[in-house]
């Protein structure tokens, strides 16, 4: 019986990871078809202006969430009151809610001042973008706790399908201008999956609403989440603090537009990594009933980093191509960020990887003070970095940041979660390097990405025949 929910667990591992890779598969591809339109229908000057606003947005919704989305898949599995944990869902995210939209509209004048915003109005569309991020994560991380990936990927594909065809609708019809109808593009149906996801947890946690409340429920789900909002807002620091300052120090407005140009091209790396983050977050957390080694463990992460790590290099040398060809002259500049952001995307699924030992101690204060630290890290960079090199010099502060936090938390989580120093050498060594690879010479790029790739495939294949599966003897929670 023991074996039989096991390997039943482990099915569940793979199969989730694949429905929630697919569902950040298709999440990209509406991000990456948001180029063109942003090549045709924007200045370098407006893009800019677009992720800054962008930028906002995540902001607020890093306040709205409070850190919930981890700590109610938590409090899922430690309590069979679900449909309690679904309203304290719905309803702690509604003071802050209100604390941001009164803080923008207060600071409008000064942040038109300093984003250097040609159009503060614009405003109340980051408010609305970050409150539908905020609820989007929260109402679908409970589908995900029940492990209903496939609802997922279905209400995922929708919100992804209605943002695109919402954004040429409004940009071929002139309904509005042109940033507004980006941004309505992404909050509307943000909204509108958030309620559908609601609805239908709402129906499924109907047996347990009988249950009565446990009065140390609210102070469970906050004492774990409350600690990670830091780390959430020291993250979106991390990606903000760049084009905040490149619109602030840098006197090209232009930088900011190349730079999220070249950031949204990234966003082609993230389903892989916030597909396994998604599945693996569920599955340390029920770890108990699974069972499983460090070893087996350790080899799962390293696979998965593999692949991250081949991803990012594909991207880079083939940033010279891809520029040009989907961004058109305007942007070509675009074309020396790329590669050293495809690196310090691929850092960053490392540093999802490190937080593992922190999370199945409960640390979460850890994670927080590493990813603040990490934040003000990153603003030294930037303003020493920003000034000589611009957008080039806020990516080379990005990859730094996210090497640092990523060593410091495997570190901070040795005793629970033992890496090699020599494996995880081996593994920032490619990322580094990608911005100086991407400028050799054609044929040097093609040998390099099919060296890579005969290394990724024998590692996958050797670290599949030594086991990544998570079977075997089970490993407590200290």
């Amino acid at each position: 019986m023991a074996e039989h929910s096991i390997s039943e667990h482990s099915r569940d591992l793979s199969k989730e990871s694949a429905f929630y890779a697919l569902a950040m598969v298709f999440s990209g591809m509406i991000q990456v078809a948001f180029l063109p339109f942003i090549s045709r229908y924007l200045t370098a000057d407006a893009a800019g202006e677009l992720g800054i606003l962008r930028i906002l947005a995540e902001a607020i919704a890093g306040i709205v969430v409070l850190g919930l989305p981890t700590a109610l898949i938590r409090a899922w599995h430690r309590t069979t009151q679900h449909r309690a944990v679904l309203l304290r869902g719905i309803t702690f995210p509604l003071i802050p809610t209100m604390l941001m939209i009164t803080a923008v509209l207060l600071l409008q004048g000064f942040l038109k001042s300093f984003l250097n915003l040609q159009h503060p109005d614009y405003l109340l569309h980051a408010i609305l973008l970050g409150t539908g991020i905020a609820y989007v994560q929260i109402a679908l991380s409970i589908p995900r706790a029940d492990g209903l990936a496939g609802r997922y990927l279905i209400l995922q594909l929708i919100r992804g399908v209605m943002a695109l065809g919402l954004l040429g609708l409004l940009l071929y019809s002139g309904a509005m201008d042109t940033i507004p109808s980006f941004m309505t593009a992404r909050w509307a149906p943000s909204f509108l999956i958030a309620g559908a996801a609601v609805v239908l947890m709402w129906k499924k946690t109907a047996d347990s609403k009988k249950l009565k409340d446990s009065e140390g429920l609210t102070r469970e789900i906050l004492g774990f989440s409350l600690p990670l909002i830091p780390a959430t807002l020291s993250m979106i620091v991390l990606s903000s603090a760049d084009m905040f300052m490149l619109r602030s120090i840098y006197p090209d407005m232009a930088e900011s537009g190349y730079y999220e140009w070249a950031s949204r091209a990234c966003l082609v790396l993230m389903p892989m990594i916030l597909g396994f983050n998604m599945a693996w977050k569920r599955f340390i957390f029920r770890k108990k009933r699974t069972g499983g080694t460090l070893a087996e463990l350790g080899r799962a992460g390293l696979l998965f980093m593999l692949l991250v790590n081949w991803g990012s290099l594909i991207l880079a040398m083939s940033s010279p191509w891809i520029v040009p060809l989907i961004g058109g002259g305007q942007f070509l500049p675009a074309a020396r960020v790329l590669p050293t952001l495809a690196g310090a995307v691929a850092l960053y699924g490392l540093f999802l990887i490190s937080q593992t030992g922190c999370l199945l101690t409960g640390q979460t204060r850890f994670i927080a003070g590493m990813t603040l630290f990490g934040a003000m890290l990153n603003i030294g960079f930037n303003f020493r970095l920003i000034p000589v090199a611009g957008a080039l010099g806020a990516a080379f502060a990005t990859l730094g940041t996210n090497l640092f936090m990523a060593l410091s938390l495997f570190w901070l989580g040795r005793k629970v979660f033992p890496i090699s120093f020599f494996v995880v050498v081996l593994t920032v060594l490619p990322p580094i390097a990608l911005g100086p690879m991407a400028n050799l010479s054609s044929g040097l790029r093609m040998i390099i990405v099919i060296a890579a790739t005969l290394v990724t495939v024998l590692g996958v294949g050797y670290l599949r025949l030594m086991g990544t599966r998570l079977e075997g003897s089970a490993f407590d929670e200290t």
